[in-house]
């Protein structure tokens, strides 16, 4: 079921992206995401979910983006959690010639995400609303924005190949985003896919290090724009939700 999930998003991000994407240019950039996720539980059903990001930051010829969300968790059950919460995004050029405004961004967000696993891969659905608030430093007018996110990551132990790997992973993730505007040609917002390796120093605290290529297809930008990007990602779980995702039931703990 999760594979066909996972096609069925693949097919329509092909089916939506943007007329005439093949003919038109194409800008690749380069740079590195720095990101910190954290799920801590208050008591058995409520949690505090916190992220920082750091996007960009003195990289020529990008945008720097400095991210933080705070959300609050419920656990409907071992394997799913439920999440609404809010976000700040500080957005600044790193040169003046890319003509790109400052900006900032409150945004709303909903959350639902569950996982499940097999005998050697384990798999994630995260489906997420957003409500974006834009302002702009320059005369543009403020941008009141709605988008449908939807990730499927797939996660596979080393543990599973052998005990010696106990503690390394493969991780993977595609997530598709759709925007609602009134113009159809901007439903697409963007595509990200996601490869790394990671090691998982206690069942609570992992750390990743990856590569992100993301295809936007943005409002401010006149041509689609492809970004390769080194990813470093340090998660800490209290919940002991992931813990189980990373240690053989008869393993010993770390």
């Amino acid at each position: 079921m999760a594979l066909y999930m996972a096609l069925i998003a693949s097919v329509i991000a092909v089916l939506i992206l943007p007329k005439g994407a093949e003919a038109q240019q194409s800008v690749n950039k380069h740079g590195w995401w720095l990101i910190h996720f954290g799920d801590n539980p208050l008591n058995d059903k409520i949690g505090l979910h916190t992220e920082v990001q750091m996007r960009n930051q003195w990289v020529d010829q990008s945008l720097a983006t400095s991210l933080m969300r705070i959300g609050l968790n419920y656990y409907t059950s071992s394997s799913t959690i439920a999440t609404v919460g809010y976000g700040y995004f500080y957005n600044e050029p790193s040169e003046p010639e890319l003509f790109v405004p400052l900006s900032r961004e409150h945004r709303i967000w909903q959350q639902f995400l569950t996982r499940h696993k097999t005998t050697r891969i384990f798999m994630e659905h995260r489906y997420r609303l957003e409500q974006r608030f834009v302002s702009f430093a320059d005369d543009r007018p403020d941008l009141i924005d709605h988008r449908l996110r939807y990730r499927f990551q797939v996660l596979v132990p080393f543990y599973t190949f052998s005990p010696y790997l106990r503690h390394y992973f493969f991780a993977s993730y595609n997530e598709l985003m759709l925007n609602f505007r009134r113009e159809t040609a901007e439903i697409f917002d963007r595509n990200r896919l996601y490869v790394a390796l990671g090691y998982q120093v206690s069942p609570k605290l992992n750390f990743q290090m990856g590569y992100l290529n993301q295809f936007a297809q943005q409002a401010l930008f006149s041509n689609a724009e492809i970004n390769h990007l080194f990813q470093f990602t340090v998660s800490y779980n209290m919940d002991d939700l992931m813990a189980t995702f990373f240690r053989r039931n008869n393993a010993p703990k770390s």
